[in-house]
């Protein structure tokens, strides 16, 4: 998995590798997302690219040269028939990079699931601000889409030598969406059960937690966990890959945070297998459909027993609110 670090710098930057995705469910495409970026008009040179990908290997791609771009553009060549990507969201892309002025591919994928490119795209407000957002907004997963970028936006008007890019290059980018992830948990408001912490939600969906007794003593002793919101995607199994948010809590009076992926700024994803993630957070996940949101206490027997951890104390029962995001194998 590759991650586009710097558009400025027009630089990649090599990640850990994914194991690959699974099929999205056709219940995808019915989701609402909220809308969180407005997507880049069409222009008649970003139109002027031909695009023909087959299921393997780059993309043959054409266009006249030097293509010119005042104000960058995009262009969906091929909608897809996935989770319709609006901003704020974790994507996986293969991705041709190529100098619109002298037509030469200067960076690319290996557009066979080796390689794609992955990270949280966020709107123009938050700190994952990208062009990405305006660029991928109203396509779906699976779709092919043409990006003419302006130099100002790709590269800051400077030249850049390792890609023998001029001050005043525009750059085109062919991307494929293959995995599109949800913002937040989307789906049907369940009722919260008795004795649980009670969820109050930040801005974006950030979560926060309220509860009127916070000692020890108060901690159940064995596992629990309700859903708050019952997505409509597919069921989470052992073994899987998931993409999410979450927030861990300590149950003590001290009220801690000890770790979060909203606060971090990105989606986290695991493997649901021992010795990858805790216990009880295999069994919070598993059997829920993505697009829900899960509220656990985990007792010390599930969590990290008695070994002190970080900001976690021994013996300590924790709380998770997690938002699953997408399901990958």
């Amino acid at each position: 998995m590759r991650k586009i670090a710097s558009l400025v710098a027009v630089s990649l930057v090599l990640a850990a590798a994914l194991t690959g995705c699974a099929t999205t469910s056709g219940k995808a495409a019915s989701i609402e997302v909220p809308k969180n970026c407005t997507p880049l008009a069409d222009s008649a040179n970003s139109k002027a690219v031909s695009v023909k990908a087959g299921s393997k290997g780059l993309p043959k791609v054409s266009f006249p040269q030097p293509l010119r771009a005042s104000a960058s553009s995009r262009t969906i060549v091929k909608q897809g028939n996935g989770l319709m990507f609006e901003g704020g969201q974790f994507a996986e892309f293969e991705y041709s990079a190529y100098n619109a002025t002298s037509g030469k591919l200067f960076q690319a994928s290996a557009w066979n699931g080796t390689n794609f490119a992955a990270q949280l795209i966020g709107k123009a407000e938050t700190k994952n601000a990208s062009i990405f957002c305006q660029v991928f907004a109203g396509a779906r997963e699976g779709a092919i889409v043409s990006a003419l970028l302006s130099a100002e936006d790709s590269h800051g008007g400077q030249a850049v030598a390792t890609g023998n890019i001029h001050a005043k290059d525009a750059i085109l980018f062919i991307f494929k969406l293959r995995k599109v992830f949800l913002p937040r948990a989307i789906g049907e408001t369940q009722a919260a059960q008795d004795g649980f912490p009670q969820v109050v939600l930040g801005n974006y969906g950030v979560p926060g937690l309220v509860m009127q007794d916070w000692s020890e003593a108060a901690a159940p002793k064995e596992f629990k966990k309700e859903t708050l919101i019952k997505g409509a995607g597919q069921t989470v199994k052992a073994g899987d890959t998931v993409t999410v948010h979450y927030s861990g809590f300590v149950w003590s009076p001290t009220k801690t945070k000890f770790d979060s992926s909203w606060d971090s700024g990105s989606p986290a994803q695991f493997q649901l297998k021992q010795g990858s993630v805790i216990p009880g957070f295999i069994s919070a996940i598993v059997g829920e459909k993505v697009g829900s949101q899960v509220v656990a206490v985990l007792p010390p027997s599930v969590a990290y027993g008695t070994q002190a951890t970080g900001s976690i104390p021994a013996n300590a029962t924790l709380i998770f609110v997690i938002d699953i995001l997408g399901v990958g194998r």
